[in-house]
């Protein structure tokens, strides 16, 4: 399983009271497929906003439970939600400001 940069992060040192939105592609070869994993997302308390193409769950969650998702069977990637979007560089979610 892919885990992005950034979704490593927060599983490192996820900010309390605080959630996130999350991209999160379940494996073409899991047989219990989209909605069981969606049901496990929901029973650690996030979210399913939307569902995209090729098995990928929108999920709203809190960022200590992100841990917990990381760990459920049938994922193939898990990044943030930013990983869609363009910026002027095109590098997404990888882009790593230095900030003094």
């Amino acid at each position: 399983m892919y885990v992005s940069p950034a979704v490593r992060t927060i599983v490192d040192d996820p900010l309390e009271d605080e959630s996130v939105t999350l991209l999160v592609e379940v494996d073409d070869d899991y047989e219990p497929g989209v909605d069981s994993v969606a049901k496990r997302v929901e029973t650690l308390g996030g979210s399913v906003e939307d569902r995209c193409r090729f098995g990928t769950l929108v999920v709203s969650i809190s960022q200590t439970a992100v841990g917990e998702l990381c760990e459920l069977d049938g994922l193939a990637v898990v990044e943030t939600d930013n990983a869609v979007t363009i910026d002027p560089d095109g590098a997404g979610e990888d882009v790593e400001y230095d900030i003094e």
